[in-house]
């Protein structure tokens, strides 16, 4: 019985905090896209973008994260009392179907991560370094942890958070965040849909649950922190128009792409090619093009230098030499090999997790529709081509290449599939006669 209501705490908990600091008419007036007008989700998301900024500032500080909660969520109490007036009439025109959609889906994943507590292989490695921050050690410290100490350690520093301010000391309260983070993420993604049956939006959430819940990454990873950013890029991305002039929302969809930097090493690939195309497409003048890549680069130096000058560490996981690399490259049997082995590991990886098959059935109709015209498809379809080609040079570069093959390539793959749900949105939007169904 405690732990079903410190379960419903700690999803209060979340509301609470994510209230704050920014609210609809703030986000209306100072960042617009087109005639769009923020709501309380959209609101909602771009809080939990700014607390993910607020916790890389504070980890490096070394304060006490009970005083930092206790601090933080004062405020957002004090924010929400001084805004009742608002937030009250955004909540008597916000679609209650979404909020019990969203209700549904966390507290689900919550006791069900309750009930399985076994950490995976990669969170024993993560929880390292939650430790860390746990034990209220310096951040220095995490150069002395005995597994992949250079990774990146932003993911650990919010379940270390969320674990220590808990109201029970277990540590599965901490990995709550990943959670309310892709239910959130679904809902804003649901939010694209121009269908206005309610029924019809839950059973295309539902199917969307159904073809990304994955309980074994939620048992340490980090691959949701991931997912969830990139479909709320995807998200503003949609909402903005490559043709006009969007100089602020692109800086805000650059800065939500970099928090990928902060969670895993290959988010600094997805950062520069997500980021960089985002601008060349956009028809913003030469000089606000280069003023967002000038932010690109000063952006990676900054992960760079506090992690190499405040930690004391930063690298990347061990590869195989550049000289190896080109004679595999150049040797043809090997290069049909890898090239083959990689392929076939990709196929293995669609079928589990359906959600890239989906993904690439609805990108063909796309085509077959004739909805490939616009910028914004242009742009996911060069991304998704990128990303492919990524995944598959990388593997070039592993030591271990079928040991890595075994355990990478999936998570690769599905950590950036939230990206590309787009295709399937662009589909259901499509064929008007969803909305006119009549399911009783």
């Amino acid at each position: 019985m405690l732990e079903i209501i410190s379960i419903l705490i700690q999803f209060l908990i979340f509301l609470v905090l994510f209230s704050f600091p920014l609210k609809p008419s703030f986000l209306n007036n100072h960042i617009k896209i087109n005639d769009y007008n923020f709501g309380l989700v959209d609101a909602h998301c771009l809080n939990i973008v700014f607390f993910l900024f607020f916790c890389i500032f504070i980890s490096f500080l070394n304060i006490d994260q009970k005083i930092v909660f206790k601090i933080y969520i004062s405020l957002a109490l004090i924010f929400l009392i001084l805004n009742k007036k608002e937030i009250r009439f955004h909540l008597r025109n916000f679609d209650k179907v979404y909020f019990l959609f969203f209700v549904i889906i966390t507290c689900s994943i919550f006791i069900f991560i309750s009930q399985n507590l076994k950490l995976e292989w990669d969170g024993h490695h993560w929880l390292a370094k939650v430790l860390v921050f746990y034990n209220d050690l310096k951040i220095q410290e995490l150069k002395n942890v005995s597994i992949h100490p250079e990774y990146p350690h932003l993911g650990s520093y919010v379940w270390s958070f969320f674990w220590k301010n808990a109201l029970i000391d277990f540590e599965y309260m901490g990995r709550f965040f990943q959670v309310y983070f892709y239910s959130i993420s679904l809902i804003v993604i649901l939010q694209l849909l121009k269908i206005k049956n309610a029924l019809l939006k839950f059973l295309f959430l539902f199917l969307l649950v159904v073809l990304t819940f994955e309980p074994y990454l939620f048992a340490g990873y980090q691959e949701y922190l991931i997912f969830s950013t990139l479909i709320f890029s995807v998200y503003l991305i949609e909402k903005l128009n490559f043709d006009k002039n969007n100089f602020k929302i692109l800086s805000l969809i650059i800065l939500i792409l970099y928090l990928n930097c902060w969670f895993k090493d290959e988010g600094i690939i997805y950062f520069i090619v997500f980021g960089s195309l985002l601008i060349l497409f956009s028809k913003i003048k030469p000089n606000y093009k280069l003023i967002l890549l000038f932010l690109i680069v000063i952006l990676l130096y900054s992960q760079f230098a506090l992690q190499k000058y405040l930690i004391g560490i930063y690298d990347f996981p061990q590869t195989t030499s550049i000289s190896r690399i080109l004679s595999d490259i150049f040797d043809f049997k090997i290069l049909i090999f890898k090239i083959t082995k990689i392929i076939s590991h990709i196929i293995i990886a669609f079928i589990k997790y359906p959600l890239w098959l989906i993904v690439m059935i609805s990108l063909l109709f796309c085509w077959l529709l004739k909805i490939n015209k616009s910028k914004n498809f242009q742009y996911f379809s060069l991304c998704l081509f990128l990303n492919l080609a990524f995944i598959i040079s990388i593997f070039f570069t592993f030591k271990s290449f079928d040991f890595m093959l075994r355990v990478s390539l999936d998570r690769l793959l599905f950590q950036t599939s939230g990206f590309y749900i787009i295709f399937l949105i662009y589909i259901f939007n499509k064929f008007k006669f969803f909305d006119k169904m009549k399911i009783n």
